[in-house]
């Protein structure tokens, strides 16, 4: 009984599931559809910074170096609110100086044209430099917490200065290392003026 059962179901179910594939070859195969490829992973916008600093306040100079990054600024007293400035990034080395007019510093040479103003432990850096023929506009702060002590911000950049290190992060899409060693040699001014006696 059971196996007459089976059978009817068996029989009245096959016309329903029983179906013929067409035949088919290579010939009839006439796109084949691309799977989108898997996104690039994304590169990490921002980069550690972890530069050591050297002074001498005697001979007004200071050095500030990233060898992982490869950024290296020094700033050397050459009179009358003047600084040599020696800058060292992946594109080689460059010269510039800083001279000082009151409360306003100017870095001017190796393409830098950068303007920083303020003063009360406040200061605004602003300008451009040429990179690869192209001119590459600044604009960060620096806001004083007394002596060497600095916090830098602005445009991809994020950092804390002490007279013994200069460490934080910043995005080298928005501010190039050449910028970044240009802001450095600010700092390092800065913190070899409030070295000086008397100040």
């Amino acid at each position: 009984m059971i196996k007459i059962f089976f059978s009817l179901i068996l029989a009245a179910a096959g016309p329903v599931c029983a179906f013929e594939l067409p035949a088919m070859n290579a010939a009839g195969v006439k796109e084949v559809v691309a799977v989108p490829a898997a996104p690039a992973a994304v590169k990490a916008p921002t980069q550690s910074v972890w530069m050591s600093v050297t002074s001498n306040p005697g001979f007004k100079e200071a050095r500030a170096n990233d060898w992982n990054n490869r950024i290296e600024a020094e700033v050397r007293g050459a009179g009358n609110g003047r600084f040599e400035v020696n800058l060292r990034t992946d594109q080689g080395y460059s010269w510039a100086s800083i001279n000082k007019s009151g409360s306003g510093y100017n870095i001017f040479g190796a393409g830098l044209n950068l303007y920083m103003s303020g003063g009360n432990s406040y200061y605004h850096v602003s300008g451009s430099y040429m990179e690869n023929g192209k001119s590459v506009f600044v604009n960060v702060s620096l806001s004083g917490s007394g002596g060497a002590n600095f916090n830098i911000y602005g445009q991809g950049l994020n950092l804390f200065a002490s007279s013994g290190s200069i460490n934080g992060w910043y995005d080298p899409e928005l501010l190039p290392k050449k910028a970044l060693a240009a802001v450095t040699a600010f700092i390092l001014t800065l913190q070899v003026e409030a070295a000086q006696p008397g100040n």
